[in-house]
């Protein structure tokens, strides 16, 4: 069979060198058609396009927001520079701000286009609504309102009011008044049918009040049905957020104030403002890179510009193919089109130095592609379906959609690759190839074969380079103890970029940068009029509050409501800051909210009274922390409203919100990777045995090729790196790289002894042939994924420079442990796979 494969692609360079002009015009025309696709190429980070639609989590989600809105807002945190919020110049400065993002509707009816038009309403001090009560009346009016207030006396009274409001502090205001907070909502993540609502809501400008002599009776509304998410489109979030700076920039409050930005929206702009920035220079010192890196090793032209064109080529071959298919790209299209680039390569240099050697030896052009292609094109062929294995096993694991479609394009663009090699190579070569002046000998010529010297170090102590690797295994696999799944997605950045200075000012002095939402679901309606469910829902938040004091900041929910209008309606007496003890009292003060603050009510409580959400503004942290407050509101959830399942059969917790949505993720990738290593493992294993017909040369492969995995993990446990979105999927992607190398060497060492029954000598030839292209693609590789060093985000730089360690690591065990596994048990047995001529060709039937 092998045999067969390699007169196919022996007989490959005749035909395409022959009908060179017909491959061409096909090449022109596949150009033409996949440039056109690429053209078609869309982008597409919704929740659907994460989780699927038929999933719980996009369900919940929607859910959620279908009853309560999106929360992807803006916050905006603002300090006074004269160290107090609450001086005549910060708030003048604070009005004038609040005034220009609150007057987004001016900007809309200018031009109904504008970026402005996701902004749903804009609350700050300025016009946030509190309640207060007098005599037997509930009234509700903005804080400060318009008028900013003129003495001392006046504003030291403001201060006090909101350091006494807990509704206030660490929402709007810090503890020390220093701060402020402006939310910008908007309707981002939002469905069709919500956003209809909302635009037809009124805004609340004028003071209310309410007799409390009233019995509630209303209508309950049909709930409207789930849209699908629209796909989500990175850009308007930054045009929006560039929206929102401008007119920050034409509020002129710069001399009284330092503003910073948080939220999703932020986030987002940030990674097109700087990441997707700096992916051009990226991919321009990945260019140069491997410019450089092919001209020190061909030192001629044709060794450079043929290379590159493969490159191109594959790239653009796979993004036509992802434009035709209609299938969108994610936010992890930038690091596909990196690996296509640096794996297609591969192929063409050890094609090209497979090449060189056959002319050296005294080939003709057309003869020493022959040869070329019968020696290295089989070695290609399957170091090609290995690597597409390791990226098709994410496609089989499926720990999310795009995960999923990022290793199926990989696995399509590395066949491009070969493809292209393979069938383009061979015409350019023939065309022009890099000279070579006349046969050379590297044995006499030392100082520039270095495979001598490994070759040297490996036969004088094979035990010693094989005990070595043992130890050095023993030691990192030590290191698997500290491994942890967790994931910080602003701690990723750097230390000094403007959005993680912002996220940790707002953490240190204000409500937290993340948030957390329970959704309660009774399944009845007017179920939030019982007496029992408010205490049950104030157990609820009160427990997860009193658990997490080091991570929840603020929570909020109908029952804080409750209690502090319960206390103003007793003379703010701190002793009735508790829930009503009748069912009437509920009923009355829940209905006098709703009817003064029917905005704040919906954001708490559905139309049916069904339903209600609790709220928890939380610190940035490692998703760790996120999945443990999730998992034990979800067992106390179960816990506390026990006693109420005969009541509400069918009551239901719901969590949401972009942390929930996060933490569900990465714990389906952490989850899915051992199965898509193993996947891996198994397909390579079996590919493997296929293509060296021996169980033994298989192990020599795995082993070689696992060890460097190995020594990456267990590095990243002493060094304290976390597993997170990235990391945990290096290790299926480098095996099936990493074995590409150990076949190729393999490959050529079982090639050899068929020709000689002398194992040391077989090796030595080996590494003499394949070191040079095997030294070079690894450099190349681990260079290539060292330029994500450049990257602002330290998840991205980690799986940059983990995969550059595995594959360096993964050469060295190929050169040093390999042949001395073969050199160790040829001289302990006297005999090995190949240790005889008549040995070796069994092994290769």
């Amino acid at each position: 069979m092998k045999n067969r494969l390699e007169n196919i692609f022996a007989s490959i360079p005749e035909f395409v060198c022959t009908h060179k002009w017909w491959v061409l015009v096909v090449y022109i025309i596949l150009t033409a058609v996949c440039f056109l696709g690429a053209g078609k190429m869309q982008k597409d980070d919704s929740l659907k396009a994460w989780f699927g639609k038929d999933s719980e989590i996009f369900k919940n989600q929607k859910k959620f927001d279908t009853t309560f809105g999106s929360n992807e807002d803006v916050y905006i945190v603002v300090e006074a520079k004269d160290g107090d919020i609450f001086s005549d110049a910060s708030l003048q400065a604070l009005q004038k701000l609040h005034a220009k993002l609150s007057d987004f509707g001016t900007e809309i009816q200018k031009d109904p286009e504008t970026p402005l038009n996701h902004t749903r309403e804009v609350l700050s001090l300025i016009n946030v609504q509190v309640t207060e009560v007098e005599g037997n009346n509930l009234f509700v009016h903005e804080f400060i309102g318009n008028k900013l207030p003129k003495s001392d006396k006046e504003r030291e009274s403001l201060r006090a009011k909101a350091l006494d409001n807990p509704e206030l502090v660490l929402a709007y205001v810090s503890k020390d008044s220093r701060f402020a907070a402006i939310s910008v909502k908007t309707d981002f993540g939002e469905n069709e049918n919500r956003k209809a609502s909302s635009e037809g809501d009124l805004d609340n400008s004028d003071d209310l009040a309410f007799e409390m002599d009233w019995e509630y009776e209303g209508a309950v509304s049909e709930p409207a049905p789930v849209v699908d998410e629209k796909p989500k489109d990175y850009d308007e979030y930054y045009y929006y957020m560039d929206a929102v700076r401008n007119e920050v920039k034409r509020a002129e409050i710069s001399q009284s104030l330092d503003v910073y930005y948080a939220g999703l929206p932020e986030i987002i702009y940030f990674q097109m403002d700087v990441l997707d920035g700096e992916m051009p220079i990226i991919f321009s010192s990945l260019f140069i890179l491997i410019f450089i890196l092919l001209f020190i090793v061909y030192r001629h032209l044709a060794g450079v510009v043929w290379p590159i064109v493969i490159i191109l080529l594959s790239v653009l071959f796979t993004m036509g193919f992802i434009g035709w298919s209609g299938v969108p790209s994610s936010s992890l299209s930038d690091p596909m089109i990196l690996l296509i680039i640096l794996i297609s390569v591969a192929d063409s240099v050890h094609l090209i130095s497979t090449y060189n050697h056959q002319r050296e030896e005294g080939d003709s052009k057309r003869e020493g592609l022959k040869h070329t292609l019968r020696k290295a094109g089989l070695s290609c062929f399957f170091t090609t379906f290995t690597t597409v294995a390791g990226f098709g096993s994410l496609w089989i694991a499926k720990p999310s959609v795009p995960i999923a479609n990022f290793g199926f394009f990989c696995a399509v663009g590395i066949l491009c690759a070969f493809f292209v090699t393979i069938t383009l190579l061979p015409i350019l070569l023939n065309f022009w190839s890099p000279k070579i002046s006349a046969k050379r000998n590297n044995r006499e010529q030392p100082g520039r074969d270095y495979s001598k010297y490994v070759f040297d170090l490996v036969s004088k102590r094979p035990g010693v380079v094989i005990a070595v690797f043992a130890v050095i295994s023993v030691f990192f696999a030590v290191g698997f103890k500290n491994l942890k799944v967790d994931t910080n997605v602003i701690e990723g950045y750097k230390e000094d970029s403007y959005i993680r200075q912002a996220f940790e000012i707002a953490d240190k002095n204000m409500g937290g940068t993340q948030n957390i939402d329970f959704m309660i679901d009774l399944n009845a309606e007017n179920a939030l009029y019982d007496a029992d469910v408010l205490v049950k829902i104030e157990q609820f938040q009160s427990k997860i509050e009193t658990a997490f004091p080091g991570l929840v900041v603020t929570g909020i929910s109908i029952a804080d409501i409750m209690k502090r209008v319960n206390q103003q309606l007793h003379g703010d007496d701190p002793s009735h800051y508790k829930m009503p003890e009748t069912k009437g009292e509920i009923s009355q003060l829940l209905f006098l909210f709703n009817n003064v603050s029917p905005d704040e009510r919906r954001r708490l409580i559905s139309d049916e009274f069904d339903a209600t959400r609790i709220a928890f503004m939380v610190r940035n942290s490692g998703s760790a922390d996120y999945v443990e407050l999730i998992a034990k509101g979800n067992e106390w959830f179960k816990e506390i409203f026990q006693p109420l399942s005969a009541n509400y059969p069918q009551i239901e917790l719901v969590n949401a919100g972009g942390v929930v949505t996060f933490m569900h993720l990465f714990d389906r990738i952490a989850h899915s990777q051992l199965s898509s290593f193993l996947t891996t493992l198994i397909i390579v294993s079996i590919m493997l045995v296929f293509v060296f017909g021996s169980i033994y040369l298989s192990l020599l492969a795995i082993i070689s090729s696992v060890v460097p995995i190995g020594l990456t993990f267990g590095a990243m446990g002493w060094l304290g790196i976390d597993l997170n979105q990235f990391t945990m999927i290096v290790a299926p992607i480098i095996l099936g790289i990493a074995v590409d190398d150990s076949i190729h060497l393999i490959n050529k060492l079982r090639m050899t002894l068929s020709h000689t029954a002398n194992m040391s000598e077989a090796v030595k030839e080996a590494l003499r042939e394949v070191f040079k292209p095997l030294a070079f693609t690894s450099l190349v590789l681990s260079g290539g994924l060292l330029t994500m060093m450049y990257s602002s985000d330290a998840s991205f730089q980690a799986f940059g420079y983990l995969s550059a360690l595995a594959i360096g690591s993964a050469f060295i065990a190929d050169i040093l442990l390999i042949p001395a596994i073969c050199l160790f048990v040829a001289n302990r047995k006297g005999k090995l796979v190949g240790s005889s001529a008549e040995t070796a060709v069994a092994v290769q039937s």
